[in-house]
């Protein structure tokens, strides 16, 4: 069998100490007999001690049978163990250290070699007890301790545990009512662009009388307000893509009416829209940011949109030229970068991710959302 040498430290460290404490009791009891008899050996100690100390391992064993087999089959065999300790000693004593020259006992009168033995025995079967009741004592207080410790640590990693679900509730406590304040706040605003929406229906009517093409514009600007007005209207914050990517052709048509279409924009969109949704507008927040700030005329550099939809994700890919203008006149993208960010914390938490880049004379922005 091959030990370890784990085990084999463990077994020293386990064995050393009573190897030190019979030795420095060796040396005691031939120090105290020294004053007696001078010319005692230290052999001759260790020779009269040795089945004294083989009784107290063999008592001690027999209180850890006390546990499997019962008190009382314990004491049965520590009765018939002691008794078949006394005939071995009394071979060993008699017989064995005799051939060695070793002389413990005068007489070899039974009688009297049972009385001492017996005294001997009983008195390190005590020694045995005690040994046995304070490991005992010792490790039960280990164990005790062990599982205060267990306990105390249970107790923190519960209370980390409440904290830590008292902060998250907050959070979520915090984004709804983040929530209701904007559309507490759109529906404050919703009375003007009504307003300006039933107006730029009267205007199409007028405008079928002298020009199609004016009356089709109007008609478009219409669509585009309403989709941005009933949008926010979703019960789960979402709309479908193909309803997002039709409304963002209607935007690029109506700046290129603007414009005379003079814009330069390359709109891709690669895969199935089946099954496809995000927040409102989130396309058309960053397109539109991209005609106010962006130079779109260079025909070398187009404004580039591209959707990629694959079967579990969205990527959105924005890319545009500045204006040659001084960079203190352009405001910054990051409010509307905030507020998309926090629509898209209501209904993709951790399942999107945005990567802007602002360059010197470039902006770019993606946009991956996960299923």
């Amino acid at each position: 069998m091959v030990v370890s040498g784990a085990t084999k430290k463990s077994l020293v460290k386990r064995v050393l100490p009573h190897v030190g404490v019979w030795t420095l009791y060796v040396l005691y009891i031939y120090i105290v007999n020294t004053y007696t008899n001078p010319n005692i050996r230290v052999s001759v100690v260790l020779a009269h001690l040795l089945p004294f100390c083989l009784s107290f391992y063999v008592s001690l064993g027999c209180f850890n049978l006390f546990k499997k087999t019962g008190i009382l089959a314990g004491i049965v065999i520590l009765f018939f163990s002691m008794l078949g300790m006394v005939s071995l000693g009394y071979l060993y004593s008699y017989k064995l250290l005799t051939l060695a020259g070793i002389v413990l006992f005068d007489s070899q009168n039974w009688k009297m070699y049972v009385q001492t033995a017996f005294t001997g025995y009983m008195q390190y079967f005590i020694y045995a007890l005690l040994y046995f009741m304070v490991g005992a004592a010792s490790r039960r207080e280990r164990s005790l301790r062990y599982l205060q410790e267990e306990k105390f640590e249970l107790e923190r990693e519960k209370k980390q545990q409440e904290l830590e679900n008292a902060l998250l509730k907050q959070q979520e406590l915090k984004i709804q009512q983040e929530k209701l304040e904007l559309e507490y706040a759109f529906l404050r605003s919703q009375i003007n662009p009504h307003f300006l929406h039933n107006t730029l229906n009267v205007l199409f009517s007028q405008a079928l009388m002298h020009s199609q093409e004016l009356a089709d514009n109007i008609m478009k600007l219409s669509q585009l307000m309403r989709y941005a007005m009933e949008s926010f209207e979703a019960t789960d914050g979402k709309v479908s893509i193909k309803n997002e990517l039709q409304h963002l052709q209607t935007l690029i048509d109506i700046h290129q009416v603007r414009f005379s279409g003079a814009l330069q924009i390359q709109l891709t969109v690669e895969g199935e829209m089946n099954g496809h949704a995000l927040p409102p507008l989130s396309i058309i927040t960053i397109v539109e940011n991209a005609f106010k700030y962006g130079d779109l005329k260079d025909a070398s550099r187009p404004l580039l949109i591209r959707v990629c939809l694959l079967e579990d994700r969205i990527y959105f890919y924005c890319h545009n030229k500045k204006k040659a203008i001084p960079s203190l006149e352009l405001p910054s993208h990051n409010i509307g970068l905030s507020n998309l960010s926090k629509r898209l914390d209501l209904s993709f938490k951790n399942r999107y991710e945005i990567q802007a880049q602002n360059a010197t004379d470039s902006y770019t922005f993606e946009l991956t959302i996960k299923k």
